[in-house]
């Protein structure tokens, strides 16, 4: 069976002056997480290293939504950057910590990590795909290039939006407005005038789109 192995990496770790404060608060949020989303790992968010987490999913569609909630706790503090990859496990996997397990889907999230961090397009891209399919990495991963330029550019307000968003597992570019806008104590017409100059939806279309592919690979025997 594929798994879908994911790598975390706090980038500069080391140069926080804080870093202790943010290592509790990473290992704090991971547990959060792993609660939220239980039934989807076949082992949970582990810290590995002081910077570096891993977990290993079972296919699940949520992947995309576990990070952004992850980035999103540590908006505006320290950037972390994320390999995903999709393949076997050759040896026991703990369902309780993520470490030991090693197999393709490990290998191929190391691939990603390493990736990202050779071509991040000028500090913009914080997360990439690898797979032994790699004519359709070639595909999924422009999608996550262009959806992290979209972050990038995003403004306090437009972030605040997002979150809120994420906040209530809102992940699809088609959601019931009014509610969220209510949340947020703005108008019906403001709301709509932030959501399309961030180009939200079109970063949610980006990251299902991609998602969908993975899960598409995911079904395929090696």
């Amino acid at each position: 069976m594929n798994y879908i192995a994911i790598i975390g990496d706090i980038v500069n770790s080391k140069q926080t002056s804080n870093r202790s404060s943010i290592q509790e608060r990473l290992k704090q949020q991971l547990n959060r997480i792993n609660h939220s989303f239980a039934p989807d790992f076949a082992s949970p968010f582990t810290i590995t290293k002081g910077d570096e987490f891993q977990a290993l999913c079972k296919p699940n569609p949520y992947i995309f939504l576990m990070i952004d909630q992850i980035q999103l706790a540590f908006r505006d503090e320290v950037e972390i950057r994320f390999g995903i990859g999709l393949g076997e496990i050759l040896t026991a996997i703990d369902p309780k910590l993520s470490i030991g397990a090693d197999g393709p889907a490990y290998w191929e999230a190391r691939k990603a990590i390493d990736f990202i961090h050779d071509n991040h397009d000028y500090g913009t891209s914080k997360i990439a795909f690898s797979s032994e399919y790699k004519q359709i990495d070639r595909v999924i991963n422009p999608l996550l290039t262009s959806s992290d330029f979209i972050k990038a550019a995003w403004n306090r307000s437009q972030t605040d939006l997002f979150e809120t968003l994420i906040s209530q597992k809102i992940y699809q570019e088609d959601f019931t407005q009014k509610p969220i806008a209510e949340k947020m104590k703005l108008t019906q017409s403001a709301f709509t005038k932030r959501l399309k100059s961030s180009g939200i939806k079109l970063y949610l279309r980006n990251r299902q789109t991609a998602m969908n592919l993975i899960l598409q690979l995911s079904q395929k025997e090696g």
